[in-house]
């Protein structure tokens, strides 16, 4: 009876540091947030990664802590080892000399991969691992296995198929725009196509009441080719964009708003060079906006991590531009989830690649 009590008990207090987890979520990027859970005979503690990654959940547990020989340490992700610009939590974990660990999930980043544990083994601390792992570390996870971002791909289409209106700029309901804001919200970086960035002009932040985030934005333009207008943009200030532009002239000029990345567009798979660049420059969740064809190249790819199709329920008939019936079309899985809004529908799919280690895509 004893030990279905501790297993009980175990299981709680790892399931209240997943749910810790999930209270910074979108705001630790680059660092997953992490939940951890403190039990010191019968006093229980709690904490979670500050806002920015600062600081990280188990040294803020532990800092002002002391005797812990005989206490434990429930986290949703193990523990780093690594010092950056936090210290590495092991570190506090082996000078405050707890003994015991439990986790719901390994960390598959470089920096701690296998390493945490074999520093615990030699100081004799136990570490469990429960493989229960929360939402946040899913996503690191499989963005540090892949050493891309987690992709997140939103487009909105009319009831007979098309994705742009002749004199509609924006043709979904409030609700489906707030859900596009929450999207962002929950990303840390935007990407977009050249046509999305002259047609729409758009700003590319979270405007959600209460919520202010500022997230990366990158755009793929191949030629360089800009409105003048766009450089009236401040939200665009210092976005990245991906091209081959050769004109020197060009390049001087956009150089001074934009911070230009040079990548060879011959290459078949340029969807995952600019992926990579985005994990280089530390960025792990991507939500790209860009129009169809960008959609397209990256879904073809085997790059999307989650599609969203907002549905509207009108017809564009004469009025519609761009007709998504290719892209539509070539979905061959069904959505996950739907979900009914006034004027639109908003539908979930996860491709199956999601769920294997891929390691051909890498």
């Amino acid at each position: 009876m004893h030990n279905i009590k501790n297993k009980s008990l175990n299981n709680y207090f790892l399931t209240l540091s997943n749910k810790l987890s999930e209270i910074n979520q979108f705001e630790t990027f680059p660092n997953p947030c992490v939940g951890a859970v403190l039990v010191n005979k019968n006093i229980i503690k709690t904490s979670y990664t500050g806002k920015k990654g600062s600081p990280h959940a188990e040294y803020q547990l532990l800092k002002n802590e002391s005797n812990l020989s005989l206490s434990t340490l429930y986290t949703s992700l193990e523990p780093c080892c690594h010092k950056a610009k936090n210290p590495a939590c092991v570190d506090i974990i082996i000078k405050k000399k707890i003994k015991k660990i439990f986790t719901n999930s390994k960390d598959f980043d470089d920096r701690v991969r296998g390493k945490t544990k074999k520093i615990l083994d030699k100081k004799k601390i136990k570490i469990t691992y429960k493989k229960n792992e929360p939402n946040s570390s899913f996503i690191h996870n499989i963005s540090c296995k892949r050493k891309i971002p987690y992709t997140i791909a939103k487009i909105a289409i009319s009831n007979d198929g098309f994705t742009k209106h002749k004199k509609k700029k924006l043709f979904t309901s409030i609700n489906a725009l707030k859900f596009a804001h929450l999207q962002r919200y929950k990303s840390d970086s935007v990407l977009i196509g050249q046509k999305t960035l002259n047609d729409d002009n758009p700003s590319l932040n979270s405007r959600i009441d209460g919520i202010e985030k500022k997230i990366k934005i990158f755009i793929i333009n191949r030629h360089l080719k800009i409105n003048r207008r766009i450089l009236k943009n401040f939200h665009l200030k210092n976005a990245y964009i991906f091209h081959d532009c050769k004109d020197s002239n060009k390049i001087k000029k956009f150089n001074k708003f934009f911070k230009l990345i040079n990548i060879s567009f011959t290459k078949r798979n340029v969807c995952l060079s600019i992926l990579k660049k985005v994990y280089q420059l530390g960025y792990r969740k991507i939500l790209l906006e860009g129009g169809i064809y960008t959609l397209q190249s990256f879904l073809d790819a085997h790059l999307i991590n989650e599609l969203y199709i907002v549905k509207n329920k009108h017809f564009f008939k004469k009025q519609g531009l761009l007709k998504a019936s290719k892209f539509t079309n070539s979905l061959k899985i069904m959505p996950e989830e739907t979900i009914s809004l006034e004027d639109d529908t908003i539908l979930k799919y996860k491709p199956k690649y999601v769920y294997r280690d891929n390691t051909k895509y890498r």
